[in-house]
Order: structure tokens, then C-alpha cells, then sequence
């Protein structure tokens, strides 16, 4: 008896490795090394982004904050200063999270700050994040923009 090929499967649709769910951006009047510690510093956190924030600024280490909707545990994935911080977010759904994954990148604009967040996701998830990351990066602007700089 001779064995036939096996008869080709369906082609699959490409799934895509990630869903762009925000792609925010914002110039911030405040060098570089200033935004990236409002981004690392609990007490700097509280004032713009989120409630009870606790931060292990390293690879691997806590992202965490508590939003209206619930609390956040992160952790960072990667982490370059003073330009790049990227976190694992996991977003509640029915049946578990999702992991979703947040990166910051900041560029001298000048004496300015150009600040570029991309919130992606292995599947599409539920929520108005452009909205949420618009108004995350404004608050850090106008926190930024409004505090003197913290003193050592």
C-alpha cells in the first residue's frame, strides 16, 4: 500500500503578532532625564498617573498602580535610561488577562522632551486606550510643565 501526501491543509489567515490598541505622543517642556524619573518614581506616579504606584526600576521588577477600574501589576520588560521603559500590563477579561505590553520612548526635541507611547496586544482588547494613554501623557505634561524640578 502507498502512502499518499498528506493533502494540504487550509491556508490559515496571518494572525497578527500584535494589536496596536494606542500610539500616543506629547512634547513635554523638561529634559530628558527629568521625564524618566516621572515615569520611575512612585511619588512623582501618584501625582499624574496612578494611585498606590509601586516601581522596581529594573529588569523584571514591579509596574504597579491603581486606576478607577482596578489595580495594575506590571512588570518591567525593558528599561534603558533615560529613554526607553517598556512594562507588561495584563488587562482583565473574562477567562483571565491579556497580556498587553506598554513602551515609552523619549527624544530631545530641543530643550524639550518628545514623548512616544505604543500600547500593544496579542489580540484586540475592549476600551478607549488612545484615550486613556492621551490623557495619561497630558497629565505628565501638565504635571512636568507646572512642578519645579525635584531637588536631590
Amino acid at each position: 500500500m502507498s502512502s499518499l501526501p498528506a493533502a494540504p491543509s487550509p491556508a490559515k489567515p496571518a494572525v497578527p503578532r500584535s494589536v496596536l490598541l494606542a500610539d500616543a505622543k506629547v512634547t513635554i517642556r523638561a529634559p530628558i532625564p527629568r521625564v524618566f524619573e516621572a515615569l520611575l518614581d512612585p511619588e512623582q506616579l501618584v501625582q499624574w498617573w496612578a494611585d498606590d504606584p509601586r516601581v522596581e526600576a529594573e529588569l523584571g521588577g514591579r509596574y504597579e498602580g491603581t486606576f478607577s477600574d482596578g489595580r495594575i501589576e506590571g512588570s518591567i520588560t525593558a528599561i534603558d535610561g533615560p529613554g526607553q521603559l517598556s512594562f507588561m500590563w495584563p488587562i482583565p477579561q473574562e477567562g483571565g488577562s491579556v497580556e498587553t505590553s506598554v513602551a515609552y520612548e523619549l527624544a530631545p526635541k530641543g530643550p524639550e522632551t518628545f514623548v512616544h507611547l505604543v500600547h500593544r496586544a496579542p489580540k484586540p482588547v475592549p476600551g478607549e486606550w488612545t484615550d486613556f494613554w492621551n490623557g495619561a501623557l497630558e497629565s505628565l505634561r501638565a504635571f512636568l510643565e507646572s512642578s519645579a524640578p525635584v531637588s536631590e
